[in-house]
């Protein structure tokens, strides 16, 4: 260390107890994914220093298809469940990108605040686990939600998830007789949220059964009016359109939402090169801090 950085040091330390850990703090989380290794060492220089920056290292969770051996490892262990114990409670959001599902604890997972997963039977494991209260969930598939949603995220404030509005496949006429009656369900079992995230997520390579031509726009529309209606209080539906949706049916999506006329709905095009790598693009959006609700914008 140099005469200069021993200077520096001195004087951080000279500070005040709640500047010096904002100064931590801010410097852990501006590169906890980017430089990750050095915030590990910034964590490793002393205890106090640790405890400032364990909570920022471990803030967020992002499961994928390569970590989620060390994950199940890590908690099943003897040796390394202590070690889990002490980690997880940190967590406060939590992304499954994994494929499959897995045998992981999620009593462990006690402070989550928000929740990303393709894996439904996850959020059916969280029925009998005491969570903090939850305040976002981004879901695969929301008619599933319509249906029953577990005491645990029902205190969710932000909910995002696929809009199933598809006439005759895999719809929402599913298990509904119309797309009013699937946003009240839906609603009733989300009776504190205030933003409502709807996503249209077929890439530009793929259109399973030509789905994008038989999505039906006029659903959408009564959709959107009916939780505008029964749910006063919402802040913001934010519409998530791309891939071949953005391309072919944008008119579509316009025409419904400019019909509306209201500044709370809201659409993101996401037309960036490359959607079809979804997982990519998620981790991507994660790491970089972006979101629906930070995307959207009136029309």
């Amino acid at each position: 260390m140099s005469a200069g950085d021993h200077a520096s040091e001195i004087r951080l330390h000279l500070l005040p107890a709640e500047l010096y850990v904002y100064i931590i703090q801010t410097a852990a989380y501006l590169y906890r994914f980017s430089d990750r290794q050095s915030v590990v060492n910034l964590a490793m220089s002393c205890r106090a220093v640790y405890d400032i920056v364990c909570p920022v290292l471990h803030h967020t969770l992002i499961l994928t298809r390569r970590n989620a051996g060390r994950l199940v490892s890590l908690t099943s262990d003897e040796e390394t469940h202590a070690l889990a114990e002490r980690i997880l409670p940190h967590v406060r959001c939590f992304h499954n990108h994994s494929a499959a599902d897995f045998p992981f604890d999620p009593r462990l997972l006690v402070n989550i605040e928000c929740i990303e997963t393709r894996s439904w039977s996850f959020i059916n494991s969280l029925v009998h686990t005491h969570l903090k209260t939850v305040c976002s969930a981004n879901l695969d598939f929301l008619e599933t939600v319509s249906h029953l949603v577990p005491e645990s995220i029902r205190t969710v404030t932000h909910m995002s998830g696929l809009l199933p509005m598809f006439r005759d496949n895999f719809g929402w006429n599913s298990f509904f007789i119309d797309p009013a009656s699937w946003m009240r369900s839906l609603l009733e079992n989300l009776p504190a949220v205030t933003h409502l995230g709807l996503r249209q997520d077929y890439s530009l390579e793929f259109d399973y059964h030509g789905s994008v031509a038989l999505y039906d726009y006029e659903a959408v529309g009564t959709a959107i009016r009916t939780a505008l209606r029964v749910r006063p209080g919402l802040q913001c539906i934010a519409i998530r359109t791309c891939g071949l949706h953005a391309e072919m049916r944008r008119t579509d999506l316009e025409t419904i939402v400019r019909d509306i006329r209201d500044p709370r709905v809201k659409v993101w095009f996401d037309m960036r090169e490359g959607w079809g790598e979804d997982f990519a693009l998620r981790i991507r959006d994660i790491t970089e801090g972006r979101s629906l609700w930070m995307e959207a914008r009136p029309l």
